[in-house]
């Protein structure tokens, strides 16, 4: 029989949890109401034991980062003209025409109904909403200001997009190069060698060093075409099936962490990235702890989302965050120097915003350094590369030359 955990008020506006079978979610409410209590959330769960360890289950609706903008944007302008809350959602239902998305806002807009605020209506949707975006909505709610709280989540998503279009531009060029270069090898190893070779092997001398690599080259990638061409196809799809894994991105920004001029540009938007979200959480009111909390579990595995942890301990025991970072030299001087100074004058979401702002715009000019430095190096390869093809061929034909004019 299925498994749902709940959360529910009694009689005396006591929030109770727990779990309980039945045959349906409706079955389910009909049987919250008996016991006289008042259903806010409920979620079905894989079983007894995920549902007492708070694993119901969650929606699987995942949105693009410009959907969730213009969400968001919508939202916010309802909610500041006046219309309530679940006027808004179905309004917004009824505006969509995307199915997987006319689901979610019909579940959050249900869930709302039970009793559930808005921002644990969002937590049953984590692939679309990060904590983040429920921890601001969430301090929204205690001050009753949503449409502030939207567009503070606006600004910040509005960042990250504009950061995150700089980097796809920056590395456009790069990836139509490699893919162009594959290409290139591609048709020359298996259509372009073969042809030479045949006329090669028949000079009856031993070959140059470049030409017999060429040659050893093309009859490896000839002979074994299906099972490369597996692979490649393997490798893609993986790619593709990985990119959607939390998990998967973070190994891969660990690796690139480590990678020169790239490396540098990912541990600075990481900064501003902790920056931001501390700032706007402790401007929002959120508590300190459950701030340091969000942006732990958001930041991307590496330095600064390890110390984001040991701060948040350091802070459960009574220490401060300016003694915590000092030191440590994972943050820029300048950082530590705010975090100092806004614990000390109890501004500390101003400073760290300004800090964001002056690395933003060096990122920036990281950028633009790592867009200048590919550009050279993907020369440097194309013309090593041509360079060798060009030795692999005309060297045989120079010593045919050679031979038939000593003759």
């Amino acid at each position: 029989m299925p498994v749902f955990a709940y959360s529910a008020a009694d009689d005396t506006g006591r929030v109770v949890e727990g779990v309980l079978d039945g045959e349906s979610e409706t079955v389910a409410l009909q049987t919250l109401e008996e016991r006289d209590l008042t259903p806010l959330t409920i979620r079905r769960a894989s079983s007894r034991k995920a549902a007492a360890s708070g694993h119901a289950t969650t929606s699987s609706i995942r949105l693009r980062l410009d959907q969730l903008l213009e969400f968001t944007r919508q939202l916010k302008v309802m909610l500041k003209s006046g219309i309530t809350l679940l006027a808004a959602l179905r309004t917004l239902r009824d505006s969509t025409s995307t199915g997987k998305f006319q689901r979610m806002l019909d579940r959050i807009a249900a869930d709302i109904q039970r009793g559930a605020t808005l921002s644990e209506a969002l937590a049953a949707h984590p692939r679309t909403f990060d904590a983040f975006y429920i921890g601001t909505v969430r301090a929204g709610e205690a001050a009753g200001a949503h449409p502030e709280a939207f567009e503070e989540l606006i600004a910040y998503y509005e960042r990250r997009a504009a950061t995150k279009r700089q980097l796809v531009n920056a590395l456009t060029y790069p990836a139509i190069v490699v893919l162009t270069l594959i290409g290139a090898c591609a048709v020359m190893l298996t259509w372009v060698v073969p042809q030479f070779a045949r006329l090669f092997v028949g000079m009856g001398t031993a070959l140059p060093l470049p030409t017999r690599i060429l040659i050893g080259t093309s009859d490896f990638v000839t002979g074994h075409a299906v099972p490369l061409g597996i692979t490649a196809l393997g490798l893609v799809v993986g790619g593709v099936i990985a990119s959607r894994s939390p998990a998967a991105r973070g190994f891969v920004a660990r690796c690139l962490a480590h990678v020169p001029i790239v490396g540098s540009v990912i541990r600075l938007a990481t900064v501003i990235q902790f920056c931001r979200m501390i700032a706007l959480l402790e401007s929002a009111g959120l508590p300190l702890l459950e701030t340091l909390k969000i942006v732990e579990g958001a930041l991307i595995s590496g330095p600064v989302q390890r110390l984001t942890g040991t701060i948040r301990r350091e802070v459960a025991g009574g220490n401060s965050i300016a003694a915590t970072v000092g030191g440590t030299r994972i943050l820029p001087k300048l950082v530590e120097h705010m975090i100092n100074v806004g614990e000390t004058t109890g501004n500390i979401d101003e400073l760290l915003i300004a800090a964001a702002d002056h690395y933003e715009e060096l990122l920036r000019v990281r950028i633009r350094a790592l867009t200048t430095a590919i550009e050279p190096l993907m020369v440097v390869v194309v013309s090593g590369m041509v360079l060798l093809v060009a030795l692999a061929i005309f060297l045989p034909i120079w010593k045919m030359n050679s031979m038939m004019l000593g003759h």
